[in-house]
């Protein structure tokens, strides 16, 4: 199976436009017109968002982004009109978040009177690449350190910066806070930012004269007298749901049983330990991508009567048991693993998609040892469907819901005491299967980074662009110090499953 890991990005020519005009989806479907901005009203953030807002510390960066590759550099005024576009027609990229006076009351979305977009639009150029380095490599280093810097917390927190590459072509990183969206969630900015036909089939909005607004906050009176409300709300929402979880129990003594389950797996998760030289964790982020082709992994998939989940889990054992055995951790016998899973249905993915977060987790006991690919399928495809299976993963929302009544300094140190125990992030984010253009340019390839947690530095995004599937890796470079050889190493497990699958020997390799 041909891939590349972590060199050169797809040139092949593309068939005609098979779509319309972008949809410039807001986060509940609708589409403004261009430059016309929606009523956005401020909103207190949920539960599921409010994780990620908490847990964001200097230790803990929780940021995703889209590397994307471009044939061409992009107007910079339809570059520019785009990212107007895209922020007029998504309000969470106007948005900005405020806390209540005290943590009162949970944090809301607000319009940021102040919003520049010039602030969130920036062009680089590529460094020049070191001796041993290609240029897609050279590209991954600089956007590292790009990457693992804080946001701008007053302001919505968001980035574009464009990267000019030589022979005239250009890569565009869209980087953005996991409170914003997820990753599916982000498939609703790249509907609004990019067309499908390279001269657009939306006018883009006008550029504007008018200058940021100046800073505006509410006298601390009204902002007090406005968290009370909130709270008020909040806590007979909680009541509510206290009630009826109560009222069930008491129709269904089981439920107790149900929820003595669910207290018994969260701790013995907790309590999970490892000697992985994974446990050791920096500031400084390192970046990598593999690009393979599709056709062959969804023969695999068939071949081996799973699902793509357990493909991408497979291959990831292989690669991270290989490479600890490489270190001297051949003893290693399980890592625990974080798979976050996707809720939204299908008609609401793609470019469908609005943003926020609508996702669940499983926590899965990754086997290492286990060399044989098909045996190793067959043992991934029985504890992820048993992890699917448990009450724990149906209750996620619930227990985000309880989380979020506890005051900030309790919640982050539950989520990093919650998260010491994960040794990998591996997560799979449903692409978009048709060409895009962005300022002109086409979109040739499209890595995904994911963010990692303290003592787990390492996560393992995959996301599908038109017949490719392109992974990213993001890792600590503590931990990791070349995270191109992981990647290589990823790309082997993946070649090793496709050729296990076609009952050929291991170690062969699937052309594709």
């Amino acid at each position: 199976m041909g891939h590349r890991a972590p060199s050169g990005a797809s040139r092949t020519g593309l068939p005609a436009p098979t779509r319309g005009a972008a949809a410039a989806a807001s986060a509940r479907g609708s589409q403004p017109r261009p430059g016309v901005d929606p009523v956005r009203a401020s909103t207190p953030l949920s539960p599921e968002d409010l994780g990620f807002w908490y847990a964001d510390q200097p230790r803990q960066r929780i940021a995703m982004a889209l590397l994307m590759l471009l044939d061409r550099r992009p107007d910079p005024q339809r570059l520019r009109g785009a990212a107007l576009r895209a922020a007029s027609a998504v309000p969470r990229l106007r948005q900005r978040i405020v806390d209540a006076p005290f943590d009162l009351a949970l944090p809301r979305w607000e319009d940021d009177p102040t919003f520049d977009l010039d602030f969130h639009v920036r062009r680089y150029a590529l460094s020049t690449p070191l001796p041993h380095e290609d240029e897609l490599a050279a590209l991954f280093r600089t956007l590292g350190p790009i990457y693992e810097r804080p946001f701008d917390r007053s302001r919505p927190l968001w980035e574009m910066v464009e990267i000019d590459l030589p022979h005239d072509r250009s890569a565009l990183f869209f980087r953005l806070h996991h409170v914003v969206a997820d990753g599916v969630g982000g498939n609703a900015i790249l509907a609004a930012l990019t067309d499908a036909e390279r001269e657009g089939g939306e006018p883009l909005p006008a550029p504007s004269s008018k200058p940021p607004g100046a800073w505006s906050e509410p006298p601390l009176a009204e902002r007090l007298a406005r968290a009370l409300r909130d709270r008020v709300e909040q806590e007979a929402g909680r009541a509510r749901s206290v009630a009826s979880a109560l009222w069930r129990t008491a129709r269904a003594p089981s439920e107790i049983a149900t929820a003595a389950r669910v207290a018994a797996s969260i701790v013995a998760d907790a309590r999970h330990r490892s000697d992985s030289p994974l446990r050791h964790f920096g500031r400084a982020r390192h970046l990598s991508g593999v690009e393979l082709p599709f056709a062959p992994l969804r023969e695999a998939k068939r071949a081996l009567g799973g699902q793509m989940i357990d493909v991408m889990l497979t291959a990831a054992a292989g690669a991270v048991g290989r490479w600890h055995r490489d270190q001297g951790y051949g003893g290693l016998e399980e890592l625990l693993t974080l798979v976050p899973i996707n809720l939204r249905p299908p008609a609401e993915q793609g470019l469908a998609a609005g943003v926020g977060n609508r996702a669940t987790g499983i926590q899965l006991l990754l086997p290492m040892r286990i060399r044989d690919p098909r045996r190793r399928f067959r043992e991934i495809h029985r504890r992820v469907a048993e992890r699917k299976a448990h009450p724990a993963t149906q209750l996620v929302p619930q227990i985000a819901a309880l989380l979020a009544a506890l005051p900030r300094p309790v919640y982050r140190s539950l989520v990093f005491a919650g998260s010491q125990a994960i040794g990998l992030i591996v997560t799979n984010v449903p692409g978009v299967p048709v060409v895009r253009y962005v300022g002109g340019a086409e979109i040739t390839g499209a890595y995904p980074f994911a963010p990692v947690a303290p003592h787990c530095p390492v996560s393992i995004a995959l996301y599908g662009y038109r017949d490719r599937l392109y992974v990213g890796l993001d890792a600590d470079g503590t931990a990791v110090p070349d995270v191109g050889d992981l990647a290589a190493r990823l790309a082997d497990a993946f070649d090793e499953l496709v050729a296990a699958s076609q009952g050929r020997g291991r170690g062969a390799r699937a052309r594709g």
